[in-house]
Protein backbone atom coordinates (compact mmCIF):
# COMPACT_ATOMS: atom_id res chain seq x y z
CA UNK A 1 0.00 0.00 0.00
CA UNK A 2 2.67 2.33 0.58
CA UNK A 3 3.73 2.07 -2.68
CA UNK A 4 0.37 4.01 -4.02
CA UNK A 5 0.43 7.28 -1.99
CA UNK A 6 3.48 8.32 -3.67
CA UNK A 7 1.29 7.23 -6.93
CA UNK A 8 -1.81 9.19 -5.98
CA UNK A 9 0.03 12.10 -4.90
CA UNK A 10 2.37 12.31 -8.05
CA UNK A 11 -1.37 11.76 -9.90
CA UNK A 12 -2.82 14.55 -8.13
CA UNK A 13 0.15 16.73 -8.17
CA UNK A 14 0.03 16.51 -12.36
CA UNK A 15 -3.67 17.17 -12.13
CA UNK A 16 -3.06 20.15 -9.77
CA UNK A 17 -0.44 21.57 -11.89
CA UNK A 18 -2.32 20.98 -15.07
CA UNK A 19 -5.26 22.94 -13.50
CA UNK A 20 -2.79 25.84 -12.55
CA UNK A 21 -1.24 25.43 -15.77
CA UNK A 22 -4.79 25.83 -17.53
CA UNK A 23 -5.57 28.98 -15.24
CA UNK A 24 -2.61 30.46 -16.34
CA UNK A 25 -3.15 30.54 -20.04
CA UNK A 26 -6.68 31.20 -19.83
CA UNK A 27 -5.39 34.90 -17.73
CA UNK A 28 -2.86 35.05 -20.33
CA UNK A 29 -5.42 35.35 -23.07
CA UNK A 30 -7.80 37.28 -20.77
CA UNK A 31 -4.62 40.08 -20.49
CA UNK A 32 -4.17 39.84 -23.92
CA UNK A 33 -7.95 40.56 -24.94
CA UNK A 34 -8.11 43.49 -22.10
CA UNK A 35 -4.93 44.75 -23.78
CA UNK A 36 -6.87 44.72 -27.53
CA UNK A 37 -9.86 46.15 -26.08
CA UNK A 38 -7.59 48.77 -24.36
CA UNK A 39 -6.17 49.99 -27.42
CA UNK A 40 -9.54 49.98 -29.49
CA UNK A 41 -11.02 52.02 -26.83
CA UNK A 42 -8.21 54.77 -26.70
CA UNK A 43 -8.04 54.88 -30.40
CA UNK A 44 -12.13 55.34 -29.84
CA UNK A 45 -11.10 58.23 -27.21
CA UNK A 46 -8.82 60.08 -29.60
CA UNK A 47 -11.41 60.43 -32.20
CA UNK A 48 -14.18 61.83 -29.92
CA UNK A 49 -11.82 64.22 -28.75
CA UNK A 50 -11.25 65.10 -31.86
CA UNK A 51 -14.91 65.36 -32.64
CA UNK A 52 -15.30 67.44 -29.57
CA UNK A 53 -12.24 70.10 -30.61
CA UNK A 54 -13.96 70.32 -34.02
CA UNK A 55 -17.57 70.84 -32.66
CA UNK A 56 -16.18 73.41 -29.45
CA UNK A 57 -14.73 75.37 -32.87
CA UNK A 58 -18.05 75.07 -34.39
CA UNK A 59 -19.75 76.26 -31.76
CA UNK A 60 -17.52 79.22 -31.08
CA UNK A 61 -17.94 80.08 -34.60
CA UNK A 62 -21.63 79.81 -34.82
CA UNK A 63 -21.46 81.97 -31.34
CA UNK A 64 -19.66 84.87 -32.85
CA UNK A 65 -21.59 84.68 -36.10
CA UNK A 66 -25.04 84.75 -34.05
CA UNK A 67 -23.27 87.87 -32.04
CA UNK A 68 -22.84 89.61 -35.12
CA UNK A 69 -26.07 89.31 -36.86
CA UNK A 70 -27.84 90.49 -33.80
CA UNK A 71 -25.42 93.24 -34.62
CA UNK A 72 -26.67 94.07 -37.40
CA UNK A 73 -30.05 93.48 -36.97
CA UNK A 74 -29.94 95.75 -33.99
CA UNK A 75 -28.51 98.53 -36.04
CA UNK A 76 -31.01 97.87 -39.29
CA UNK A 77 -33.77 98.42 -36.14
CA UNK A 78 -32.18 101.30 -35.27
CA UNK A 79 -32.22 102.72 -38.65
CA UNK A 80 -35.90 101.94 -39.26
CA UNK A 81 -36.82 103.55 -35.75
CA UNK A 82 -34.96 106.41 -36.95
CA UNK A 83 -37.19 106.75 -40.27
CA UNK A 84 -40.78 106.25 -38.20
CA UNK A 85 -39.77 109.39 -36.02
Amino acid sequence: MKSDYPRENTKMGEESFALIEKKITDLIQVVAALKKEKETLAGEVARKDGEVKELTRKLAELSRERVDVKDRVDKILSRLDTIEM
